[in-house]
C-alpha cells in the first residue's frame, strides 16, 4: 500500500465534524505540540498471558492475535482480552494494535496505515469513547496532526504544518462545523492571523431578504360564541411544541 493511499484516507479519519465549546483567543494558543497521551502498552506484552490465534482468511496463517489474561472479580476468575494485534492486509505483518483496560474498554488503537511497519495513527479512548487522535503525516514516527474530541465529537484540530513538532495552525469547531482557524505566521508560538469559516463569510455577505407582506387582519367574530371559539383556537396555535 502506498503513501498516496494514506493521503486519501487521512481526511476521512481526521475529518471535520462536531460540537465543541471552545472560547480560546489568539493569546491562548501555543506552538508546543500536545503532550503525548498515555496508555498501558504493556497490555501487549505476552508475559503471563495466553495468546489466542485466529485465521480470518483461512490461508493457514494467523491474522489476529488475542492476549488473554486471567482476572479475579469477587473471588471469581475469568479470562479477559488485554490486547489484540491484527494483520489487516494478510501479508504476515501486524498493522493494528488494540489495548484494553481491566474492565474490557479499549484505551488505545494504533494503526500502520501504509503498511510500512511503523504506526501512523493513534486513537485514544476513555471509557470506550474517543478523546484524541494523532496522525503522523510525514512518516517520521512523530505525530503532526492532533485531533481533540468532546463527547466523541471533534472540538479542535492542531497541525504542525512545518513538520517540526510545533503547532502553527489551530482549527476550532462549533455546532458541528468549522468555526475559525488560527495561524502562527510569525513563528512566535501564537496565532497572529485568523480566518472564519467560509460558509459564515457567505452568510454575512448575503443580502437581507425582503420581508413578506403582512397578512390582512382577520374579521372580528360576529357573536360571543364565535369569539370564544376563536380564542380557543388562538390558544392552541400559540402553544409551544416540544
Amino acid at each position: 500500500m502506498t503513501r498516496a493511499w494514506l493521503r486519501l484516507l487521512a481526511p476521512l479519519v481526521l475529518g471535520c465534524a462536531s460540537d465543541p465549546k471552545e472560547t480560546k483567543t489568539a493569546n491562548d494558543e501555543k506552538s508546543t505540540a500536545p503532550a503525548s497521551a498515555q496508555a498501558d502498552r504493556g497490555r501487549c506484552d505476552p508475559k503471563d498471558k495466553r495468546i489466542v490465534e485466529l485465521d480470518i482468511n483461512r490461508d493457514g496463517k494467523p491474522d489476529v492475535w488475542k492476549f488473554v489474561v486471567t482476572q479475579t472479580d469477587q473471588a471469581a476468575k475469568f479470562d479477559a482480552v488485554a490486547c489484540k494485534e491484527v494483520d489487516l492486509n494478510f501479508d504476515g505483518h501486524k498493522d493494528m494494535w488494540v489495548y484494553y483496560d481491566n474492565t474490557g474498554n479499549v484505551t488505545l488503537e494504533e494503526f500502520d496505515l501504509d503498511f510500512d511497519g511503523n504506526v501512523d495513527l493513534w486513537t485514544y479512548r476513555q471509557q470506550g469513547k474517543v478523546v484524541r487522535q494523532e496522525l503522523d503525516a510525514n512518516f517520521d514516527g512523530k505525530p503532526d496532526i492532533w485531533k481533540l474530541f468532546e463527547n466523541e465529537k471533534v472540538a479542535q484540530i492542531q497541525r504542525a504544518t512545518n513538520r517540526n513538532g510545533k503547532v502553527d495552525v489551530w482549527e476550532y469547531y462549533e455546532g458541528g462545523k468549522l468555526d475559525r482557524i488560527g495561524y502562527d505566521t510569525l513563528g512566535t508560538g501564537k496565532a497572529d492571523k485568523w480566518d472564519r469559516a467560509p460558509e459564515e463569510q457567505v452568510a454575512e455577505a448575503a443580502p437581507t431578504p425582503t420581508p413578506a407582506a403582512a397578512p390582512a387582519p382577520a374579521k372580528a367574530p360576529a357573536t360571543a360564541a364565535a369569539a370564544t371559539g376563536a380564542a380557543k383556537e388562538t390558544g392552541k396555535a400559540g402553544g409551544s411544541e416540544k
